[in-house]
C-alpha cells in the first residue's frame, strides 16, 4: 500500500503531536524539542498523567498508559519521562496485582469504560499496564508476574478475557510476551479473536489488536494476523483515513494506528 495520501491526511489534520508520532513511526524523524516540551509537561510529579491530559488534574492510570503508548511511538520509551510513568504504574498496583482508578478522579467526566471499582475497567487498565511493563523489558519484575496471575483468573473457556473487548487482545498479547509456558493461554485467547466477525469491529480496533499483538511478536502468518490485515487494508477510506471507533474527531489517531501496523507487517511502499 502507499501511505502518501494518509500521511497528507495526518499532516492536514493532526495535532504537531499527532504529526510528531507519525513521522517517527514512518520515517525514523526526531520530534521537535519544543513538541516533546509541551508534551512531557503535562506529567505529574508522582510521574502519571493527569485526567485528560489538563495540566494541574490528577494522575490516572489510563492516562499514563497513553501517555506511554505515545512515548512509544516518538521514539522514547527508554526516556526519564518513560522511566517515571512506569515508576507511577508500579506505585499504584493493587495487593492483587490489578490496577484501578483511584475513587478520586470521580470528580471528573468519566468516560464509559473507566469506573474506578468497576471489573471491566479494572482488567482493561490491568491488561493494559503488564503490557507495558513487559515492552519495558519487565518481563521478570514481581509486579508483572503478579498481574498475570490476576489476569489468568479471567479468562473464560472460550478464551476470551472478560470485560472489553480490548482486554482480550491485550491481555493475550501480554501472555504472548510471557513466554513458552503461558502458548496455551495465549492460542485460547486467539483463537476467541479468530471466531469474533470484524465486521463488529471498528478500524480503529482491528489495527490496535495488531499493534499490541504484533509488537508482542504475532507473526505476520497468523491465521488472526492475515484476518486483520485483510480487513484492515479494505477499510481504507477514499481520503486515506481509517475510522474511529471513538467517532470522526479521532480518525487522524486511527490512520496513524492503521500505519503503524501496516508498516510492522511489511505492507507499506518504500
Amino acid at each position: 500500500m502507499d501511505a502518501t495520501k494518509s500521511f497528507v491526511f495526518i499532516e492536514e489534520r493532526g495535532s504537531d503531536l499527532e504529526k510528531a508520532r507519525i513521522r517517527q513511526i514512518l520515517y525514523g524523524q526526531t520530534p521537535e524539542a519544543e513538541v516533546i516540551r509541551r508534551f512531557t509537561q503535562l506529567q505529574n510529579d508522582d510521574g502519571g498523567f493527569p485526567y485528560d491530559m489538563r495540566q494541574g488534574n490528577l494522575s490516572t492510570v489510563d492516562k499514563t498508559l497513553v501517555a506511554i503508548w505515545w512515548m512509544d511511538e516518538l521514539g522514547m520509551l527508554s526516556s526519564l519521562a518513560a522511566d517515571k510513568a512506569v515508576g507511577y504504574l508500579l506505585a499504584v498496583q493493587r495487593d492483587d496485582g490489578g490496577w484501578d482508578e483511584d475513587p478520586s478522579i470521580a470528580q471528573y467526566d468519566l468516560p464509559p469504560w473507566i469506573s474506578p471499582g468497576d471489573l471491566r475497567t479494572r482488567l482493561y487498565l490491568s491488561s493494559y499496564a503488564a503490557y507495558w511493563l513487559a515492552v519495558k523489558g519487565l518481563g521478570t519484575h514481581p509486579a508483572f508476574q503478579k498481574a498475570l496471575e490476576f489476569l489468568l483468573e479471567h479468562q473464560d473457556d472460550t478464551g476470551k478475557f472478560r470485560g472489553y473487548l480490548h482486554t482480550t487482545w491485550i491481555a493475550t498479547s501480554v501472555f504472548l510476551m510471557a513466554g513458552p509456558q503461558c502458548s496455551e493461554v495465549v492460542e485460547r485467547g486467539l483463537q476467541a479473536m479468530v471466531n469474533k466477525s470484524l465486521a463488529e469491529w471498528e478500524a480503529s480496533q482491528i489495527a490496535w489488536a495488531l499493534d499490541c499483538l504484533g509488537k508482542a511478536g504475532l507473526q505476520k502468518r497468523h491465521p488472526f494476523a492475515e484476518k486483520c490485515l485483510t480487513e484492515l487494508l479494505s477499510r481504507c477510506r477514499s481520503d486515506g483515513s481509517w475510522s474511529s471507533e471513538d467517532g470522526e474527531a479521532f480518525a487522524v489517531g486511527a490512520t496513524i494506528g492503521a500505519l503503524k501496523v501496516l508498516k510492522l507487517y511489511g505492507l507499506l511502499k518504500a
